[in-house]
């Protein structure tokens, strides 16, 4: 696999189930800045687990072990935070008392900033995305698709190389979701990160750099 050294690489990745014979091997991957790769599979066939296991988390009903590396470094013995991964969940859970500035600010907690500074880049980011007006709202007080950008700046706005993306279109309704989808891969794009998108929709991958069908079950 030839990739550049900004590439996020994936190599030799399986996974194994602790109690059970099932064991799910993954094609190598490459995806440069900005690309999108989607991951096609039935609901509960493990996508969300590797997900989990990318991101670096411990997950104690399966093993997984290969080669990541994120932005041209080898991240899979690192901790989470110190990985350049962010992940967007299928709830996409703001916190429901805090507003919008607050929710934000979450994502600028490790960046050393002053709290003006905070602030500044908050409100700099609201403008860009169309939602300056939102900064004072509660999450309850958004609309579907308003929650769904909120989520998303905020995983970006730690600053990492790659996202990881867990059905995140799956509670919209239909127009909003097409409108959300579009929106969320060129906001992507634009800002030169990497992202995994994983559905078992299709609509939801309609747009992806790459594809890939979530492999057989092995013994």
């Amino acid at each position: 696999m030839n990739a550049s050294r900004s590439d996020n690489l994936l190599r030799q990745q399986m996974l194994r189930w602790r109690d059970t014979d099932k064991v799910i091997r993954l094609p190598d991957m490459s995806i440069a800045p900005g690309e999108s790769l989607g991951m096609m599979g039935p609901s509960g066939c493990g996508k969300s687990t590797w997900l989990r296991a990318l991101l670096g988390e411990s997950i104690g009903y399966a093993r997984f072990t290969g080669e990541l590396w994120v932005a041209g470094k080898e991240v899979s013995d690192l901790p989470i935070e110190q990985r350049g991964i962010g992940i967007l969940l299928q709830d996409n859970p703001l916190f429901p008392h805090y507003s919008v500035r607050k929710n934000l600010a979450f994502a600028l907690q490790r960046q050393g900033l002053s709290r003006a500074q905070q602030t500044a880049e908050i409100e700099q980011q609201l403008e860009a995305v169309g939602l300056a007006a939102a900064i004072d709202r509660l999450p309850g007080q958004l609309s579907g698709g308003q929650r769904a950008r909120i989520g998303l700046l905020r995983t970006v706005m730690a600053a990492p190389a790659l996202v990881l993306l867990d059905e995140p279109f799956s509670a919209l309704d239909a127009e909003r979701r097409v409108q959300v989808r579009d929106w969320t891969l060129a906001f992507l794009q634009q800002r030169g990160i990497a992202s995994i998108i994983v559905s078992h929709d299709a609509e939801d991958l309609a747009a992806v750099t790459q594809q890939f069908k979530w492999p057989k079950e092995q013994n």
